[in-house]
């Protein structure tokens, strides 16, 4: 019978090395409770949430298994918490000077897939995650109690005010010949990650109006990569691209003649997020490889467990479309694109 092991979240690789001389061995008789936890704490958000789940071993097929919540849930609530320390900018001495207790709550959206839903509990704090300043910098501890042993991990806090997107304005049309984005350097970051989306309103008569959004993703770029100028890190992309996009995701909506599609400016939406150090070494660590070696490497920053708890800072703004943007897409045969001043 075969047996596999699943943890909550698919990025982790746990090998379980089982070695016997007999075939009377019951393979679950030494079962280790395993604890995996992810959470990126954030500086910028109201609520900030953490999974703490468990491993699960058993008999049979691990898809139905998954499908249990009691699985991959430890029962009941465990006492977890946020430990915040602070350090006098330029030092790395470190005072706690809060707590942060975790509740739990049930959220009720998570989409069908290959562990259960849509139910799913999470911890999480309301309390607010500090940001660095001219005076201070952060960090967190997360303390999870199980039985006589703590779940531990630590990360530094990413953000502070010199983050900033200083663009007002984006060219896609045919008069740009390439496209840029800039921003500061976000204090403590070691990635970053940006995203455009257009916004317009798209209606079939007067009282049946959407709004749609177009996502295009520029990818993870690592800050070790990023060329420094002026105080400013910078991307280059392909305007061309924003009108490939578009056509991929209107697809054959273009062909109802009846649909009229409303640009209310500022309708382009960049998104810039940076993460952590720990962040980046998961998704280093965890991303495609070339390699032909079989065995996945592993990170975890978590002790006495799997998973990986580390930080980012979200930036949103919205821009115009400039240039000959606009133009181009109204007369854009069939798109049926008009702007609303």
């Amino acid at each position: 019978m075969k047996r596999t092991i699943i943890s909550l979240f698919s990025a982790f690789a746990i090998v379980l090395m089982l070695n016997a001389c007999s075939t009377d061995v019951d393979l679950y008789a030494e079962y280790k409770d395993i604890t995996v936890v992810y959470g990126l704490l954030d500086s910028g958000a109201d609520t900030n949430f953490v999974k703490i789940n468990k491993a699960f071993l058993g008999p049979g097929n691990a898809l139905t298994i998954a499908q249990v919540a009691d699985s991959s849930n430890y029962p009941g609530k465990l006492n977890a918490k946020l430990i915040e320390y602070r350090a006098t900018l330029g030092s790395n001495n470190y005072q706690k000077t809060n707590e942060l207790p975790l509740d739990t709550i049930t959220i009720h959206d998570k989409e069908p897939g290959i562990f259960y839903a849509p139910d799913q509990k999470v911890y999480y704090t309301t309390q607010p995650i500090r940001k660095n300043n001219e005076q201070y910098k952060y960090r967190y501890e997360l303390q999870v109690e199980k039985g006589d042993s703590i779940i531990s991990a630590i990360t530094d806090i990413v953000g502070g005010k010199s983050f900033v997107l200083p663009q007002s304005a984006m060219n896609f049309g045919s008069t740009a010949s390439n496209g840029v984005v800039n921003w500061t350097p976000c204090p403590y970051a070691s990635v970053y990650e940006v995203v455009f989306k257009f916004h317009f309103i798209e209606t079939t008569s007067p009282v049946d109006s959407v709004e749609r959004i177009m996502t295009w993703a520029l990818g993870s770029h690592p800050e070790s990569t990023l060329h420094e100028e002026n105080g400013t890190f910078s991307i280059n992309f392909n305007p061309s691209l924003f009108f490939y996009n578009l056509a991929l995701f209107l697809g054959n909506d273009t062909l109802n003649t009846n649909v009229e599609r409303l640009i209310y400016e500022p309708s382009l939406e960049v998104c810039l997020a940076a993460g952590g150090d720990e962040l980046y070494n998961f998704i280093t660590v965890n991303g495609p490889s070339n390699s032909i070696v079989q065995t996945l490497p592993e990170y975890t920053n978590v002790k006495g467990g799997y998973g990986v708890l580390s930080s980012r800072h979200m930036l949103r703004k919205r821009m115009r479309l400039a240039g000959n943007t606009i133009p181009e897409l109204t007369n854009h045969d069939y798109w049926n694109f008009k702007q609303i001043k």
